[in-house]
């Protein structure tokens, strides 16, 4: 079977317009030739694609569901237009950054505009994953770099520490416990406590830290972002433990940000892939990230 994009293109044409004369106008090719097209593209396909009432051409069931296909081969084709523009605009100059929704509020944001003021040319493309894993499978694959809160184990990354903050305690002000020095874990048994999604690794080990103390808390409420969490707890559904630095840390609107004792930390980490060699515009981004951190 030898079926031609000028045959679908005649008989989309037909199918959208229901005359052969309107096909004809938007081909911008005579009637007589849009008539070949469709009787050419029936023989290939072995049935007939239109009945004819009075002027106008109705379409066959088969042609019904034919013309779903079609539509969805002409789209993926308007696709391929689109993307072959966006790189003749930009030439190779492109950038892709994956990372948790834990550092898509402020840090990404910031990395990317940035590079944007070095490269101003280069286009940069932000996606965020739910989880480490995610973020890690996606750079594996095809993104320049990843950010997480953890230290690859795979051996095929390379990487670099952005931060390695405190944890906090945070509260509503107002609080019951604002007033002390440190929280302790003991503090926050059976309070309503905001976590980060399940997928969080930090969540993770904040989850394990209670546990091994057998401290209940009242889980009630999720969400993705540090920025999330202390907006919650601004409006006193909880308290929390996040990481942030400590300049942060004085600047949460609504909250008491209070230190937290555990053994625990809250890291930054850009990572890329070592399979591959990175781009010059990639060098560029890594070299800001540099800078940000020697600025810190």
């Amino acid at each position: 079977m030898k079926i031609t994009f000028r045959q679908v293109d005649a008989f989309r044409s037909v199918v959208s317009t229901g005359s052969v004369t309107e096909a004809a106008t938007m081909l911008g090719i005579s009637q007589p030739a849009v008539s070949r097209l469709i009787a050419d593209l029936e023989a290939e396909v072995g049935f007939a694609l239109f009945q004819r009432s009075g002027r106008v051409l109705i379409p066959t069931d088969e042609a019904r569901l034919l013309v779903q296909e079609v539509r969805q081969a002409v789209s993926g084709m308007e696709h391929i237009k689109q993307a072959a523009t966006a790189i003749g605009s930009f030439g190779h100059a492109r950038l892709s950054l994956v990372t948790t929704p834990a550092f898509a509020t402020q840090l990404a944001p910031d990395l990317i505009s940035s590079f944007a003021l070095a490269c101003p040319e280069a286009m940069a493309r932000l996606e965020f994953e739910a989880n480490d894993d995610s973020v890690e499978w996606l750079v594996s694959q095809s993104f320049d770099f990843g950010i997480t809160s953890s230290v690859p184990s795979n051996p095929s990354f390379n990487s670099l520490m952005l931060s390695d903050d405190d944890v906090y305690c945070v509260l509503p002000k107002g609080h019951r416990l604002e007033d002390k020095s440190v929280i302790h874990a003991r503090d926050l048994a059976d309070e309503s406590f905001i976590s980060y999604m399940g997928s969080s690794r930090f969540r993770f080990e904040v989850d394990r830290f209670f546990d091994a103390k057998s401290i209940s808390r009242s889980l009630k409420y999720e969400t993705r972002t540090t920025d999330g969490v202390c907006r919650l707890v601004a409006r006193g559904l909880g308290v929390s433990i996040v990481g942030m630095s400590k300049g942060h840390s004085e600047t949460v609107p609504g909250c008491a940000v209070l230190p937290f004792a555990a053994p625990l930390n809250f890291q930054t980490v850009l990572f890329w892939s070592n399979n591959r060699p990175l781009s010059a515009v990639a060098n560029i981004f890594l070299e800001i990230a540099k800078d940000t951190l020697s600025s810190d």
